[in-house]
């Protein structure tokens, strides 16, 4: 554990997480490579042959793709439908479908984890993000970090960073946004604009496009009478456009 001004820093190395265990997948990667047939293509055929010994539906039509057709199909804890998508994944990102699978494979049940942070420090979680292209996991805390919040960690299959004393949450951040954006839309000098908040800095980035363009910008940001967030942690950032951005006030 580390204490940099004023917030604390708890890794849980890669090394002493969870290790993940894909027996069914595994197999099916020993098959493809004995095969010499896509793995992709290995693991289509297995689930549909899933379908047809557990699913009172017909599989033996032509056309029939069990991640459509039966969405219940799970292959080592991991939806068909899921391993599907990882497909597009490998494709867009140019990896192989065994290293999306190895990558975003937990996505689920990371994403149960992660609910349940959210559900029992919902005024105490800052911010939840995944860092090193999905291999590592940050979550922010306005107080000391919860011990329970350790314990659900420790379940998840990846390197987790935990961060405390950020001195505010997620949800105070979105009230901050939202409290700037009503007060844009109120204002007749805006033509449009858009704001999203930064929960690792916590700070709402606003964007404004002026229906003029001013000469001073620093003299029509301060017209604005943006209201100030009640954390001092949360500030606001205002960055001028010339160009038309999605969000229109009113």
């Amino acid at each position: 554990m580390s204490t940099v001004a004023g917030t604390e820093t708890i890794v849980l190395p890669r090394a002493d997480q969870p290790e993940v265990h894909r027996p069914t997948l595994e197999r099916l990667k020993r098959e493809a490579a004995s095969s010499g047939r896509p793995l992709e293509e290995v693991v289509k055929r297995y689930a549909a042959r899933v379908a047809a010994t557990s699913s009172p539906r017909r599989t033996d039509f032509e056309g029939y793709d069990p991640a459509v057709t039966d969405p219940d199909v799970m292959i080592d804890g991991i939806p068909y439908a899921e391993l599907v998508d990882l497909g597009t994944v490998a494709r867009s990102e140019g990896i192989s479908y065994e290293e999306a699978i190895d990558r975003f494979g937990s996505q689920s049940s990371n994403s149960r984890v992660i609910d349940q942070l959210n559900a029992e420090f919902p005024d105490e979680i800052s911010g939840v993000g995944y860092v090193d292209e999905q291999r590592g996991l940050r979550v922010g805390f306005k107080g000391s970090i919860p011990p329970r919040a350790i314990e659900l960690a420790r379940t998840l299959p990846l390197e987790v960073t935990l961060i405390g004393g950020k001195g505010f949450s997620a949800a105070e951040l979105r009230r901050a946004q939202d409290t700037v954006v009503s007060w844009l839309r109120s204002r007749p000098e805006v033509a449009t604009m858009t704001a999203h908040p930064d929960d690792e800095t916590g700070r709402v980035k606003v964007v404004v496009q002026p229906k003029v363009m001013p000469d001073d910008l620093e003299e029509f940001t301060r017209g604005l009478q943006l209201p100030q967030p009640d954390n001092p942690y949360i500030t606001v950032e205002v960055t001028l456009s010339a160009e038309s951005i999605a969000v229109v006030p009113g």
